[in-house]
């Protein structure tokens, strides 16, 4: 388990964001201006079920939409601006918001509902979250798709640094050839030699 420190002056912004912002009150899901009430952060669905695990009860409110396959946790204004690991949404961009009772799919619906003292995610902890779930999840070499049954199928080692390991899903895993072993070939020619094959 991941611990995810207390970030002081959360319930600050919580407070601001309720008395200026709420969700369409109608049945119907809008296009609301990221950047002006909060910030979105835009996570792949996989990482967003991990990180949503870790965060448990400090999760704010988290739009799932099941046509694209991604969530957005709502934040504090610029509080994720320098943030490289996910995409953050910002002035510019529209998040497509559902109404307040709409918490089932297909299309985009409350994963955690917004309540009047749930308005934001702690910017902080999500990070630290996202970190963590990402380290569980891999990008698959043939598919492209995520999966957090990643097989290792390659290595590639760097003369001048680091190598680095290439993963497939459990589908594609057989599509690649069998991952070599150095101990074991190495045993197999020293069997070899000792008996006199080539």
């Amino acid at each position: 388990m991941v611990e995810i420190p207390a970030i002081e002056g959360a319930l600050p912004l919580r407070r601001t964001a309720r008395r200026v912002w709420r969700p369409p009150a109608g049945s119907d899901i809008e296009a609301q201006p990221a950047g002006r009430w909060w910030d979105a952060v835009r996570v792949p669905t996989l990482i967003g079920e991990r990180a949503l695990s870790l965060l448990g009860g400090e999760s704010g409110p988290v739009i799932e939409d099941t046509y694209g396959a991604v969530w957005y946790w709502l934040v504090p204004l610029g509080a994720a601006a320098d943030w490289t690991l996910q995409r953050v949404l910002s002035e510019g961009a529209y998040v497509a918001v559902p109404p307040l009772d709409r918490t089932l799919g297909p299309g985009p619906h409350w994963r955690v509902p917004f309540t009047s003292d749930r308005c934001l995610t702690d910017a902080a902890r999500l990070h630290t979250a996202l970190l963590a779930a990402m380290t569980t999840v891999k990008h698959c070499q043939r598919c492209e798709r995520l999966t957090a049954d990643a097989v290792a199928v390659g290595d590639v080692h760097g003369a001048s640094g680091a190598g680095r390991t290439f993963y497939a899903c459990a589908a594609c895993a057989p599509c690649f050839p069998r991952r070599r072993d150095p101990l074991a070939e190495l045993a197999a020619t020293r069997r070899a030699l000792r008996e006199g094959r080539a």
